[in-house]
């Protein structure tokens, strides 16, 4: 874990000087993907376009992971948001966005010790459409080359059946906040 924070540290300190002043043009189009928040239960996959200034409207999906005490929750679907920059007339620095995401969710509770459940004859696997809503705050930083690290934190509530599967309610519960570092291309 010491190397994966040392190297994102790197990565971000050695980006602040890459901004996108040196482009001949400001980008309109990003594609990215944040997979480091699967570490956390959520990573994250997508398109933006720009529809603005400062603003953009992103098209991608979730992906959603997460296992603990012989429970596992996984899934993902499709999604749309929209993101706001802050930093004045191009699609980079400071972002905070919003999004709705589809998504399909799978439970599985056969591998979690009896005691764990807390009834003996309960193990199952069950799937169930949830809807998330999605928080964003993070900074872009775009190269001159097109080349993009976006580090973010996000919040994703996911409303559907709690839970999903006996078992599964603390960790559905741990689901919704997330961290990591995007990467893309803007062109």
């Amino acid at each position: 874990m010491r190397k994966l924070a040392a190297a994102t540290i790197f990565v971000v300190t050695c980006a602040t000087g890459l901004q996108a002043q040196g482009l001949r043009e400001v980008p309109q189009r990003f594609m990215y993907v944040q997979p480091l928040g699967l570490v956390l239960g959520l990573g994250q996959v997508g398109a933006e376009f720009a529809v603005g200034r400062s603003t953009s409207i992103e098209v991608g999906g979730i992906g959603v992971y997460s296992r603990e005490d012989g429970v596992e929750i996984f899934g993902g679907g499709p999604g749309i948001g929209v993101r706001k920059y802050l930093s004045g007339a191009e699609l980079s620095g400071f972002v905070v966005g919003g999004r709705l995401d589809g998504v399909w969710l799978r439970g599985d509770n056969r591998d979690a010790d009896s005691r764990f459940l807390g009834v003996g004859g309960l193990r199952s696997q069950e799937s169930s459409m949830y809807l998330g809503v999605g928080l964003l705050m993070g900074f872009r930083m775009v190269s001159t080359s097109g080349f993009l690290i976006e580090p973010s934190i996000s919040y994703e509530y996911l409303a559907g059946p709690r839970p999903l599967v006996p078992g599964s309610q603390d960790l559905q519960e741990l689901l919704g906040l997330s961290g990591g570092i995007a990467f893309g291309w803007a062109w």
